[in-house]
């Protein structure tokens, strides 16, 4: 996979992440840390999905 369609890929897998994320909160009022325990996120990235989900609102 050439580095282009590697990134590409990436970040369609982080949006989708992100879009459970954000499903998952709205539907069950859970935190955001049990959410993405659930979701299986792993230690190393929770940090750039708290930092955009503070962001966006």
């Amino acid at each position: 996979m050439c580095n282009f369609s590697k990134g590409v890929w990436e970040k369609g897998q982080f949006d989708g992440v992100l879009s459970s994320i954000k499903n998952l909160m709205k539907n069950t009022d859970w935190p955001i840390e049990q959410v993405m325990s659930m979701l299986g996120v792993p230690d190393t990235d929770r940090p750039r999905y708290l930092e955009l989900l503070a962001n966006s609102h």
